[in-house]
């Protein structure tokens, strides 16, 4: 991939934007609770959804970014 041009990547992995939906917040709360079934709350800080799809009214790539963060005394790796 590294030898190729933009418009080869852009062709093979295109930036696909779309006005806000109502079904982002959706999304992201079905994450949430999966992360929540996965890792104990007491090693979790803080769960917050970010990035563009988060700014309800903005046009984005359709795209659930989440921050977790994880307490300094946990022994996740």
């Amino acid at each position: 991939m590294s030898e190729m041009t933009l418009e080869e990547l852009w062709e093979l992995f295109p930036i696909i934007l779309r006005e806000h939906s109502t079904d982002y917040k959706d999304w992201y709360e079905i994450e949430k609770r999966e992360l929540l079934n996965c890792i104990d709350s007491k090693n979790i800080m803080r769960i917050n959804h970010i990035g563009s799809i988060s700014v309800e009214g903005l046009i984005a790539k359709p795209t659930v970014d989440i921050l977790l963060e994880i307490n300094n005394e946990s022994n996740i790796e």
